[in-house]
């Protein structure tokens, strides 16, 4: 089978590979999209504390089951299903997960075998290349579920690429308030429809107070910013990690302290929550097709990295079965 390695930092390569042999709670899947996530850019350029080379990426899968010809998602790990963080329900913390795409291989292949457990039935009316993108819309659930997210509460999102605009539309789900803050021209111009007919605000003239803020950037300057634009005992969401260090004043902590702020993290989703993304995606085809740039294929996809990093694109989604001329 055909499979997109890296070898390296910055270096891929298209390979002919084994097709994977499946163990006993294992499934093999036909890959029919598998969309580009920020974070396989990030490994190509940098790596990550649980890549080891050579690896297959893509972790935002759609497949059909190759002896069934079921179409499926995948939640794209494998976990102990033993440990407290398992049974209570939280397996995107399981001490011992084993993730697709980081240290198991991923989706940007012909074929891929995942966990049983891991697989979600695709609804007929979901198109294939909007279903690959429920793991990130799952995320983006799991953020606000964190911050315990109320109907008609306000929240701020620093970052429109896709990540924030599925946490705008996550919010719309749970009848809050989104608003977004972009300052990429060319990406502006690119969202401003996803806005507008999401009903997301984007960019307002003045900013009051926020029930929740969440960062969809990896600027670490955007904490510096957003605490003060959380209103008393209010959250700040940790969504996206920050790539670079940075040195905080005690006196932004002491905000946090005299106004009892929150500030929470969330780190990938459950399959609880990719279940509820793939029914928000089942009413929302249309807007969720507007994140996405173009359809590729497997040979482009390490020329895409460039433009997801530099913030000019949204989403990619790979085309695995179609063949490269």
């Amino acid at each position: 089978m055909r499979a997109l390695v890296l070898e390296d930092l910055k270096k891929t390569r298209i390979v002919d590979l084994p097709k994977p042999v499946c163990g006993p709670d294992e499934v093999l899947l036909e890959v029919i999209n598998c969309s580009v996530c920020r974070s396989d850019a990030k490994m190509w350029l940098q790596g990550h504390r649980d890549l080891v080379f050579p690896r297959t990426l893509g972790h935002e899968i759609c497949g059909r089951q190759v002896d069934t010809g079921e179409r499926f998602v995948v939640w794209p790990a494998k976990k102990c299903g033993v440990c407290d963080y398992c049974l209570r329900g939280k397996e995107n913390l399981c001490e011992k997960i084993e993730v697709i795409g980081f240290n198991r291989e991923g989706g940007f292949a012909q074929f891929i075998k995942v966990p049983k457990e891991s697989l979600l039935k695709v609804p007929d009316d979901l198109p294939s290349e909007v279903a690959c993108m429920t793991e990130l819309l799952a995320s983006a659930i799991n953020a606000l579920e964190q911050v315990s997210l109320k109907e008609n509460q306000s929240v701020l999102i620093y970052g429109g690429g896709p990540a924030g605009l599925l946490l705008g539309l996550a919010c719309k789900e749970f009848k809050a308030n989104p608003t977004i803050i972009e300052v990429n021209r060319h990406k502006l111009s690119r969202i401003r429809e996803f806005c507008e007919k999401a009903k997301i605000e984007l960019n307002p003239v003045s900013l009051n107070r926020f029930d929740v803020v969440v960062n969809a950037a990896p600027d670490p300057e955007i904490f510096l910013k957003a605490i003060p634009k959380i209103r008393s005992s209010g959250f700040f969401c940790i969504f996206s990690g920050f790539m670079c260090e940075k040195n905080f004043s005690t006196n932004l902590l002491n905000e946090v302290h005299y106004r009892q702020l929150m500030v929470t993290g969330a780190y990938g989703n459950t399959i609880a929550q990719m279940q509820t993304a793939l029914k928000v995606f089942q009413k929302n085809v249309a807007l969720a097709r507007l994140l996405i740039d173009r359809q590729i294929l497997l040979d482009e996809v390490a020329e895409v990295f460039v433009d997801i990093l530099s913030g000019k694109a949204l989403k990619f989604v790979v085309n695995v079965e179609e063949k490269s001329v």
